[in-house]
C-alpha cells in the first residue's frame, strides 16, 4: 500500500491529489446529469454526438495554445482561473435547470464553454504534474495516481448522480459540481510548484515537431492515444441510449453502466500505481488493445445488464492501461523543455480526436444504429494492437538509451 501512494509523501502533490479527488467527483456527477438531460430533451443520438463534439473539438483546435501556455506562463495561476470559469458554468446550469428554463442550445453552449477552457487546461495539467513531484522517481506513480483519482471519481460520481437525480433532481447535480471546485482552487493556491524557464512561441514548436518526427517511440505513443480517443467516444456519447432504449432503464441504469467502466479503470490505475518501472508497459499496451477490441465487439449487440457490466469493466480497465501507460512512458522520455508542447499533442490525440469521432458516430448511429459503431471501435483497437506488437522490439531498443540516461531503468 505504501508503494501504491508513494508520490503522496510530497506535500505539493498530496494537496493537489486531495483537491482533484473532490472536484472530479463533482465533474462526473454533472456529466451524468448533463447527458441524461440532453437525451431527455432531444431523444436524439445525433444531439448527444453534437453536444459531445462541442465539448471536445476545442481540444483538437486549441491544445497547441495550451502547450504554449504550459511552457510559457504560470501553470498554477492558469489552472485557478480555469476552475473559476468552470464553476460559473456549473452554477448557471443549476439555475437554468432549477427554473425549468434549460433548452438544448444552453447545453450546447455550456459544453462548448467547458470545452474551450478544458482545451487550455489539459496540456497545462499534464505538464504541471512533474513540477509538483519533486522526486523524479515518483513521477510514474504520480501519473498513475492521477488516473486513480479520475477513475475513482468516475466510479463514485455516476453512481452518486443516479441517486441524486432520483432523490433530489438534476439541479442538485449541477450545484454539487459548482461547490466541488472550491477545494481544488484552495489546494492549487496552497502548493509551491517548481518554476520552469519561460520559452518562446514558435521555436519550440518546430523543435517538438522535429522531435516527434525523428523519435519513433514518442510518435507511436501519440498514435496509440489518438486511436484510443477515437474509440472512446461511443462509450461516452451513447451510454444513455443503451441505458434507456436497450436495457429499458433510467438514471440508475446509466449510473451503473458508467460506474462499471469506472471500476475497471480504477483497478487498472491502482495496478499501474504499484508498478515501479516503465519496463514492460509496451506489452501491457498491446494486451489491453486486444482486450478492448474483444469487449467492444461483445458489448455492441448485448441487451442484458449483467453481461454489459463486466464487459464495461474490461473496457474501462483496458482503456486506462493504454492511455495512462502511454502518458507514463511519454513523460519519462520527453525532454523537460519540450514537455508542454509534446503533451499538447497528447491532448489533441486523446481528447481532441473524440469530437470528430462523436460527430461521426452520432451521424452513423442515426443511419445504421449504435451497434456497428462499437464493432468499428473494436476493429480499430485490434488493428493498432497488432501494428504495435510487430514494432514493439524496435521501439523498445530506441527508447532504452533515453530511459537509462534518466536513471529510470538499470544501466
Amino acid at each position: 500500500m505504501r508503494d501504491t501512494f508513494r508520490a503522496l509523501a510530497g506535500r505539493d502533490f498530496r494537496l493537489y491529489f486531495t483537491g482533484q479527488s473532490i472536484s472530479l467527483i463533482g465533474t462526473w456527477v454533472q456529466q451524468v446529469a448533463f447527458s441524461w438531460i440532453a437525451y431527455h430533451l432531444t431523444g436524439s443520438a445525433f444531439m448527444l454526438g453534437l453536444i459531445a463534439f462541442c465539448g471536445q473539438i476545442p481540444t483538437l483546435l486549441l491544445s497547441p495554445l495550451g502547450g504554449v501556455v504550459a511552457d510559457r506562463y504560470n501553470k498554477r495561476a492558469v489552472l485557478i482561473v480555469i476552475q473559476f470559469l468552470q464553476m460559473a458554468v456549473a452554477a448557471t446550469l443549476a439555475l437554468l435547470v432549477w427554473r425549468s428554463a434549460v433548452a438544448p442550445w444552453h447545453l450546447v453552449a455550456a459544453s462548448l464553454t467547458v470545452g474551450l477552457t478544458g482545451a487550455i487546461e489539459l496540456p497545462v495539467r499534464l505538464a504541471f504534474t512533474p513540477s509538483i513531484v519533486h522526486d523524479a522517481r515518483n513521477l510514474s506513480n504520480a501519473i498513475a495516481l492521477n488516473s486513480v483519482t479520475f477513475n475513482a471519481a468516475r466510479l463514485v460520481g455516476p453512481a452518486a448522480a443516479g441517486f441524486i437525480m432520483a432523490a433530489f433532481g438534476e439541479t442538485a447535480c449541477f450545484a454539487i459540481n459548482a461547490l466541488s471546485y472550491v477545494p481544488t482552487i484552495y489546494t492549487l493556491a496552497a502548493i509551491h510548484p517548481e518554476r520552469g524557464e519561460p520559452r518562446g512561441w514558435a521555436g519550440p514548436w518546430r523543435e517538438s515537431i522535429e522531435y516527434l518526427r525523428t523519435f519513433a517511440p514518442a510518435r507511436w505513443l501519440l498514435m496509440i492515444v489518438l486511436v484510443a480517443g477515437f474509440c472512446l467516444a461511443p462509450y461516452l456519447a451513447f451510454m444513455p441510449v443503451y441505458a434507456k432504449d436497450m436495457m429499458h432503464g433510467g438514471p440508475e441504469t446509466l449510473g451503473m453502466l458508467m460506474s462499471a467502466s469506472g471500476l475497471g479503470a480504477l483497478g487498472a490505475g491502482i495496478y499501474l500505481a504499484n508498478r515501479k518501472s516503465v519496463v514492460g508497459l509496451g506489452d501491457r499496451i498491446v494486451g489491453a488493445c486486444f482486450a478492448a477490441a474483444l469487449a467492444s465487439v461483445a458489448f455492441a449487440y448485448n441487451t442484458v445488464l449483467w453481461i454489459a457490466l463486466p464487459l464495461l469493466v474490461i473496457t474501462g480497465s483496458a482503456m486506462i492501461i493504454i492511455v495512462t501507460s502511454c502518458n507514463i512512458v511519454l513523460q519519462s522520455l520527453v525532454p523537460d523543455h519540450l514537455r508542454g508542447r509534446v503533451m499538447a499533442f497528447y491532448s489533441m490525440g486523446f481528447v481532441g480526436m473524440m469530437p470528430l469521432s462523436s460527430l461521426l458516430a452520432g451521424s452513423a448511429a442515426d443511419v445504421v444504429g449504435v451497434h456497428p459503431v462499437f464493432v468499428a471501435a473494436g476493429a480499430a483497437f485490434a488493428t493498432i494492437g497488432l501494428a504495435l506488437k510487430r514494432r514493439l522490439l524496435e521501439l523498445r531498443q530506441e527508447a532504452l538509451p533515453v530511459l537509462r540516461e534518466k536513471g529510470l531503468v538499470p544501466k
